[in-house]
């Protein structure tokens, strides 16, 4: 079942020509594509989306990530379980290139390991650095968990859902570890995290 284009069309609408996401963003979507679709699929995805390789630190505009991201989920579909697993897979993909570039790489380093709290404070920061739209926020909670919050975010919970998990997994949140999101709006999406 492919994803929705309706859907896909209302959260275009939502973006301005100032919002722009990293080129490693794209990158570590089409690098998925590539690992489980093959370098063919990555062609014609790349065609019909008419882009040519981002380069990983220039910013791009976040629609062009939009369009790319629902091609990749419709392209990815057969070799996932579902629709919603494609997306969780396309934001656990870009975790992967954040960590592998020098500035996820920095963070680590700072924050650490084990202790997914610090390392979820970061947020904000880490938002901000990727993308140019919205607030992205952590609310420590009590215990082993932290509520995070993104607004004026366009791109699908599901897509943040993969990202937060894959996150978690890499500060050391564990076998445990957990993230579940809900869909306000939209724009609005609100994750617990908890390992």
């Amino acid at each position: 079942m492919p994803s929705d284009k309706s859907e896909l069309a209302q959260r275009i609408a939502l973006t301005r020509p100032d919002h722009t996401v990293r080129g490693f963003i794209f990158n570590s979507v089409l690098t998925l594509v590539s690992q489980r679709a093959g370098s063919e699929a990555v062609a014609r995805l790349a065609d019909l989306v008419k882009m040519k390789r981002p380069i990983d630190f220039f910013s791009y505009p976040a629609a062009d990530f939009l369009h790319l991201l629902y091609a990749a989920v419709d392209v990815l579909e057969p070799h996932c379980a579902s629709v919603d697993d494609a997306f969780r897979a396309c934001g656990a993909a870009t975790v992967s290139g954040f960590f592998e570039s020098h500035v996820g790489n920095t963070l680590t380093k700072l924050v650490g390991r084990g202790d997914p709290k610090r390392a979820f404070a970061s947020t904000p920061t880490v938002y901000r650095t990727l993308v140019s739209y919205g607030s992205h926020d952590c609310e420590p909670m009590e215990g082993r968990r932290v509520k995070i919050v993104f607004r004026g975010d366009m791109q699908p919970m599901l897509f943040h859902e993969g990202s937060l998990r894959a996150a978690l997994v890499a500060v050391g949140g564990g076998e445990q570890s957990a993230v579940e999101g809900t869909a306000c709006a939209l724009d609005h999406s609100e994750f617990l995290v908890r390992w």
